[in-house]
């Protein structure tokens, strides 16, 4: 089965999506702000996996350091709690109505911007005038 919810934005209802898809409910969903607004927003976090603090060791610092190529060492850091609810996110941009923005991995997006780092999106745009759809490959 698939449920639609117009506007998800609040905790219960994030919550409420969370028990639908545990229970294999396929979901379409709209919640306001872009990726990087929903990762900041603690009510809506839950829909892209919810956040948690966790505390490194000193080799997984240090290798991390190493990665970010960081001057300090950062003992606590930022990740993703669980798997998000949504696979794959569609952003669209208010009075854009021929382009949007796809980004296919949820879960590695989000890694990616408590990381620092960019992430991939398929922009798609509709030629007004002939119909056809192209797609562009971007870091945001």
């Amino acid at each position: 089965s698939v449920m639609v919810i117009d506007e998800i934005g609040r905790k219960r209802e994030v919550e409420a999506a969370q028990t639908s898809k545990n229970r294999g409910v396929r979901m379409i969903a709209s919640a306001h702000g872009d990726l990087r607004s929903l990762v900041k927003n603690k009510d809506i976090r839950g829909l892209i996996g919810g956040l948690e603090t966790v505390t490194l060791g000193d080799t997984e610092a240090k290798e991390l350091q190493k990665k970010t190529g960081s001057k300090t060492l950062q003992k606590q850091l930022t990740t993703r709690a669980m798997t998000p609810i949504f696979d794959t996110i569609i952003e669209l941009k208010r009075g854009r109505l021929n382009e949007w923005h796809l980004i296919p991995d949820t879960a590695k997006a989000v890694d990616d911007i408590l990381l620092g780092e960019k992430y991939n999106i398929q922009k798609r745009m509709r030629c007004m005038t002939s119909g056809k759809i192209f797609v562009e490959c971007i870091q945001n």
